[in-house]
């Protein structure tokens, strides 16, 4: 993984996509910073999402900017993002334009991405099944965008799932 070099990888993808689990473990591959939105909205949030406001989903994401540009300032590659919704992974695009960075964007099937969002081992407090299955219907509908990687991660297996980004990242994308 040391031939690797972008400044900023992010995920998209609806809840239950996969997004966490699959950066960690690049995260680990790679050593480098892991963010996870989730956990700079908590400052202002609480973990059910019940305080959600549009002043601060922009304090929120502010914050996120500034983190990734001093990690690249300070020499900081692979720099890792998880946790977006699709418009915030679209604004990260556009800000850091010209910068070397890959969209990994997870799509799962339906049925799949329901068992997971009401799956009662999983961590996050997030429940809404409507709003998951539209978050994935509205990124496959989407222009895919020239650094985007979209992939299927109904089959749950993330290794498989990392060997297939490690592989596209290898190849490198199109500038």
């Amino acid at each position: 993984m040391d031939m690797i070099k972008y400044d900023l990888i992010v995920f998209a993808g609806a809840p239950g996509s996969g997004k966490t689990t699959i950066s960690e473990l690049l995260q680990k591959g790679f050593d480098s910073p892991l963010i996870d939105f989730g956990n700079i909205r908590i400052f202002h949030l609480d973990r059910e999402w019940k305080k959600a406001n549009s002043k601060e989903e922009k304090m929120s994401f502010e914050n996120l900017v500034f983190i990734i540009k001093n990690y690249i300032k300070n020499g900081y590659k692979n720099v890792i993002v998880n946790d977006l919704k699709d418009d915030k992974v679209l604004r990260l695009a556009k800000i850091f334009t010209r910068r070397k960075i890959a969209i990994i964007s997870l799509i799962v099937e339906d049925e799949e991405l329901k068992k997971r969002i009401m799956n009662p081992q999983r961590d996050s407090g997030f429940r809404d099944v409507n709003r998951a299955l539209e978050s994935n219907r509205m990124l496959k509908q989407r222009k895919p965008l020239s650094n985007e990687l979209r992939i299927d991660n109904t089959h749950n297996d993330p290794q498989k799932t990392v060997r297939d980004i490690l592989k596209y990242l290898e190849q490198g994308l199109e500038e």
